[in-house]
């Protein structure tokens, strides 16, 4: 089916061949035909025509130009004389030149079409290569979470005395058991958030900011509670926007999770408020801080700034390199600004709306 703009395309050569050979007829009958530019004219149609459709259109064009060149050629026959060898070996010239640019027009769009199907075939791959990762990844996270949910069970009936009293080596071991068992339960939560963060899409809801920051205080009180910081929350009021609320709760839920990690006494400040033609959230902490050429790092997945906080508190280095990745789908950006010693703020920016875009590998 021939698009609308081809067949402009088309009009377009057909009437300059018309009018170029209307052209050439006058001059003929003016008894100057000899003149050559009128025939040049048609290089033009040849050269669009063979641009724009490959060798079967010039061709075409070629044939329809050299029928309607004849005419005038029989009309004004006198015997073959030098100027008739010219006007013939224009003819041939024509279907020359048209053959050529038609040929390395098309070799040209083959070229283009066997790039983009390789680039094709290369992204099919490295998505299909991405699936299974996650997968993969999701899949042994879960069959780990399984069993460790049933040692944390089985650990806290033990610690309140189901299976009979117990004496204080006992209870500090399965104390040990607990804190430990609950870090790897956070590890295996972090690898979850990968996986789901390359499978579920964006999803679009009308969001106020102050029921959501409501909502990430309850669903994160044990933390906050256990954390023995001090948490201030000041957000403005009448704060809304379009977004994806349980990727925002995830990326604040990691913020909030990395200053508790790495502040030992002191506060943690959550703000939001309008900025620009969206709205920012910030995460302010007393921690250790991070040094500037630390600040470069962080975002990566699986790494950490060296220090005896970060080997105490372990952890695979995913919780920023996870808020990064979703504020990319979700159209926002995040900051950080930290100095050692001075803790650290890190803020998010979002759109008043969000793009509803599939995730991007």
């Amino acid at each position: 089916m021939i698009s609308r703009i081809n067949w402009y395309r088309i009009i377009l050569i057909a009437g300059l061949s018309v009018t170029i050979s209307i052209l050439h007829y006058i001059t003929a009958i003016g008894e100057i035909y000899k003149h050559i530019f009128y025939r040049e004219l048609y290089f033009l149609p040849l050269l669009l025509a063979g641009f724009w459709f490959g060798l079967r259109g010039g061709m075409i064009t070629s044939v329809s130009i050299t029928i309607l060149y004849f005419p005038t050629l029989i009309l004004h026959w006198q015997g073959f004389s030098p100027d008739d060898f010219d006007k013939i070996l224009e003819i041939f010239l024509f279907n020359i030149a048209a053959a050529g640019l038609g040929y390395l027009s098309d070799r040209l769009r083959i070229e283009e079409k066997e790039k983009i199907s390789a680039e094709q075939r290369s992204r099919e791959q490295a998505e299909s290569a991405n699936r299974l990762k996650s997968d993969f990844l999701s899949l042994i996270s879960h069959e780990l979470r399984t069993p460790l949910i049933s040692i944390i069970g089985y650990n806290d009936l033990l610690l309140d005395g189901v299976a009979g009293s117990l004496n204080e080596e006992q209870i500090d071991a399965l104390k040990k058991i607990d804190k430990n068992s609950k870090k790897l339960s956070e590890l295996i939560t972090a690898m979850l958030d990968i996986s789901r963060i390359e499978a579920q899409p964006v999803e679009l809801m009308d969001i106020a900011i102050s029921e959501l920051i409501a909502e990430i205080k309850s669903e994160n009180k044990n933390l906050i509670d256990d954390s023995g910081l001090n948490f201030t929350w000041q957000i403005e009021p009448n704060l809304h926007l379009r977004s994806d609320p349980v990727k925002i709760k995830l990326i604040v839920r990691n913020l909030i999770s990395n200053a508790v990690k790495f502040t030992e006494k002191g506060e943690v400040v959550v703000e939001a408020q309008r900025q620009d033609d969206g709205i920012a959230i910030s995460v302010t902490d007393t921690g250790i801080g991070i040094a500037p050429e630390g600040q470069q790092l962080i975002f990566d997945p699986f790494r950490q700034i060296e220090g005896h906080l970060t080997r105490e508190h372990g952890g695979l280095g995913l919780g920023l390199y996870t808020a990064k990745r979703l504020l990319e789908f979700l159209n926002g950006k995040i900051e950080v600004k930290s100095a050692i010693g001075h803790g650290s703020t890190f803020s998010i920016w979002l759109p008043m709306e969000s793009k509803t875009n599939i995730l991007k590998k």
